[in-house]
């Protein structure tokens, strides 16, 4: 799944719907985010979402190519301590 531009309060459910329809059934579940330029506290809320969904089946959520601007918010919030992110 690759996640582009801007995840704020105006898109978030709109991502959220594509982020859910987007994963596997089984595995890890990866994330291209080379193209993702800001995250807000709503898509934060999300990545947490998603993560719990895939621990409780024992994957793991892979964010790729994080750019710095996003990559900030996820060390900020402390998402980047959980979540495997790669710049």
């Amino acid at each position: 799944m690759e996640l582009t531009g801007r995840i704020e309060t105006s898109n978030a459910e709109e991502w959220k719907d594509k982020i859910v329809a987007g994963m596997p059934a089984e595995g890890d579940y990866e994330l291209e985010c080379g193209t993702l330029t800001y995250i807000s506290s709503a898509g934060v809320r999300i990545i947490i979402s998603i993560y719990k969904q895939l621990k409780q089946r024992g994957s793991k959520l892979i964010m790729k190519n994080v750019t710095t601007p996003v990559m900030e918010i996820l060390e900020l919030t402390g998402v980047s301590d959980f979540v495997t992110v790669t710049r």
